[in-house]
């Protein structure tokens, strides 16, 4: 799975699969109800600013974006 992501982008991949770790147990889901590893792969590497490029990822949709989108955001982009 990991030759689909960039070498500089596998830090933050690691970094989002252990917040979709921590966020899919604080909901009580299994972790690929949160986002998929393609969708979080996709964020490593489009490294979006904000919700309105969170939204154009694909497999972030309205609900996910207004449940998740926030913390992955600043996973991606530090505290603001």
């Amino acid at each position: 799975a990991n030759a689909e992501i960039a070498a500089s982008d596998q830090p933050l991949f690691e970094t989002l699969r252990s917040l979709r770790r921590q966020l899919a147990a604080e909901a009580g889901v299994p972790p690929y109800i949160v986002f998929s590893d393609a969708t979080l792969r996709a964020m490593a590497a489009s490294r979006p600013r904000d919700s309105a490029g969170m939204a154009r990822i694909p497999g972030v949709g309205a609900v996910k974006l207004e449940s998740w989108g926030a913390q992955f955001l600043a996973a991606i982009n530090g505290p603001d």
